[in-house]
């Protein structure tokens, strides 16, 4: 039976959708032992990649969601850096700052 294995994608899901990525992580170690260890129920396959093509899609949207996540922080960084002014006069002085940049989110 692929009972474990279901139950592994279950995890995988729930942490993709709480954005737990070590969770996920952990959880598709947990299917794959499974999968190995137990095998694929010929009569549930279907169903079963049915709901891995799920995974696959909530994965890439998390992927898709960090990478525009990275985008705004380094668009904020961007406009922290370069803070533009202007004089009594009207002209235009740029300042340039330091920003630490950020290493890990």
């Amino acid at each position: 039976m692929s009972r474990p294995v279901v139950k592994a994608m279950d995890q995988v899901r729930a942490a993709l959708l709480s954005g737990d990525a070590q969770g996920a992580l952990a959880g598709i170690d947990v299917l794959v032992a499974a999968a190995a260890r137990r095998g694929i129920d010929p009569a549930l396959r279907d169903g079963l990649e049915a709901r891995l093509e799920e995974l696959r899609l909530l994965a890439q949207a998390s992927l898709t969601g960090a990478q525009q996540a990275a985008d705004q922080v380094r668009g904020i960084l961007q406009a922290a850096r370069s803070l533009q002014t202007y004089d009594s006069l009207g002209r235009r002085m740029v300042t340039a700052t330091q920003a630490d940049a950020p290493q890990r989110f």
